[in-house]
């Protein structure tokens, strides 16, 4: 994982822990801005998948 440019999602402001998300290739990223250390990787195709199960409610 080289440098990714990190941009923030929608948040409350109620907090500083946001999501952030990166690009880098096939791949997407995804962290907490309050424990940015971790950090989770999606491929490309597997990211609309993910977004309709968070939008369904199953996670």
């Amino acid at each position: 994982m080289s440098r990714l440019n990190w941009t923030p999602l929608r948040c409350d402001k109620s907090g500083p822990n946001c999501p952030e998300i990166a690009m880098d290739g096939d791949n997407r990223y995804l962290r907490d801005s309050g424990n940015p250390a971790y950090v989770a990787k999606f491929p490309v195709a597997s990211v609309g998948a993910l977004e309709q199960t968070i939008r369904g409610g199953e996670i």
